[in-house]
């Protein structure tokens, strides 16, 4: 018996003490904190921008306040921070309702992907939010700001102190975005938990462009392609006009987007299908495939839906001309070779085949190739139908870079250009015995280098004739 009214005495003890923890905590909830001027109007209530509320509660925690509702004494509900501005007085919300009062009913909406809010009314102030297009913020204010011009005319237009969802408070200038009115049965913008881009991806992104992985691959292993390396081809992010365009080789694409929206660790770029991440704050890969990408160390297979690309350092035209100057020299280092074979120190060499033509070459980095017609279709560039000569004339250029296997075996290589054509026709070289030996090189790789002959062709040999 003792022991059953322990037992009971302590469920008692525990109640008693379970329901003063209650009458504490709703003590709490009914004690007033202050006063709040809604800002954001809370959807389904009578709480409308510009109303003063009762404040009962504040969470540093989950960043909420429990107000109480104009029209509901007994009514209390969790909103965000960014919902009001919180007063200790009645006397100092009211004031602030009244300063606010113009613009309660007012919102600004992006009509541009990347406007910014500045942390002062100038086109000089630093950004501090930026805002997706078709993105509301909440006007707070009209203010005298710095005339804005482009073209040396100033553009129509006012600063507004504004409010975005998240909190954040700046100026913006209203030349590209829409003014309007908050009215009964229009829908307005609500405050919102749904993930949203942060500000310094998006800076990433627009601020420069980004080059395809496989240019660090070159850099890294000394094997740049100048025809593979090219100021063209990259990620171009367009801001000012909601376009993101991918250059690639053999590939070209312009993605137009409406917002930028995060699902996970994915920019999504909406109205298309692209969606880009980042692998480190230099990297970042590219996809409209909408599956899980898998990318090869090069970042790039022709013709796939998926790109790796990164933020280089170096300056791609100085790049290319340091590789254009290494190419001469390799023109150069040919013709020593050349000279090996002969000694009259003529600037150009001639070549002889009894099956593969009369090939010239001259140190200003021209080619003559003619008598081809009994070389195998595919081997060298095709003479232009109609052509009043049976020769191809163009560019030689030496220096492709050889992978391991050929550069044990043959001495160089180097591409034939004609005209205006893109496509190019590698060759790899050696001399022996007194003989040119050349030989058709499939397409270079994403690396920069050429890796093996073109297996349905038989290297040919040419002997030199001395003038």
């Amino acid at each position: 018996m003792r022991r059953e009214r322990g037992i009971i005495k302590g469920i008692l003890s525990v109640f008693g003490l379970a329901l003063i923890l209650f009458c504490i905590l709703l003590a709490g909830c009914a004690r007033l904190e202050g006063w709040g001027l809604v800002i954001w109007s809370v959807k389904g209530t009578a709480a409308k921008a510009g109303t003063i509320v009762p404040v009962y509660l504040k969470s540093n925690i989950s960043k909420t306040y429990i107000i109480g509702l104009p029209d509901d004494s007994k009514t209390k509900i969790e909103v965000p921070f960014a919902t009001i501005e919180f007063f200790t007085s009645k006397k100092a919300a009211d004031k602030r309702a009244r300063e606010f009062a113009p613009y309660a009913l007012y919102y600004l909406s992006a009509g541009r992907d990347g406007l910014p809010v500045r942390d002062k009314p100038s086109v000089t102030g630093r950004r501090v939010y930026r805002l997706r297009l078709g993105e509301s913020v909440k006007v707070l204010n009209r203010v005298e700001g710095e005339a804005v011009f482009t073209g040396g005319k100033a553009l129509p237009g006012e600063w507004y102190f504004v409010q975005a969802t998240d909190g954040t408070r700046g100026y913006v200038f209203s030349n590209t975005m829409i003014l309007y009115e908050e009215k009964e049965g229009i829908s307005v913008p609500v405050l919102t938990t749904a993930p949203t881009p942060s500000a310094s991806l998006l800076d990433m992104i627009y601020a420069k462009p980004w080059r395809p992985a496989y240019y660090q691959l070159m850099l890294d292993e000394d094997t740049v392609d100048p025809d593979l390396f090219l100021l063209q081809y990259g990620l171009f992010a367009d801001a000012k006009n909601s376009q993101v365009r991918i250059e690639l080789p053999g590939y070209s694409k312009a993605f137009d987007f409406s917002s930028v929206s995060q699902m996970g660790d994915w920019l999504v770029f909406e109205g298309s299908n692209l969606r880009i991440k980042f692998e480190n704050e230099s990297t970042i890969v590219a996809d409209w495939s909408g599956l899980e990408p898998v990318l090869p160390e090069e970042g790039w297979i022709f013709g796939g839906q998926a790109a790796r690309f990164v933020h280089l350092d170096t300056s791609i035209p100085v790049i290319i001309s340091g590789e254009s100057s290494r190419r001469d020299s390799e023109l150069k280092i040919f013709f020593q070779r050349v000279s090996q074979l002969q000694t009259d120190g003529s600037s150009s060499v001639t070549f002889l085949s009894d099956h593969a033509g009369i090939l010239t070459i001259d140190l200003k980095g021209n080619f003559e190739w003619s008598h081809i017609d009994q070389l195998p279709a595919g081997f060298a560039p095709e003479i232009s139908p109609g052509s009043d000569t049976n020769a191809l004339k163009g560019k030689i250029r030496f220096g492709l870079h050889l992978g391991a296997p050929l550069s044990s075996y043959w001495m160089g290589g180097f591409s034939l250009l004609m005209g205006k054509e893109s496509q190019r026709y590698d060759f790899v070289y050696r001399f022996e015995n007194e003989q040119l030996i050349i030989a058709k090189a499939i397409q270079v790789s994403l690396r920069g280098t050429t890796e093996s002959i073109d297996s349905r062709f038989s290297p040919v040999n040419y002997y030199l004739i001395n003038k």
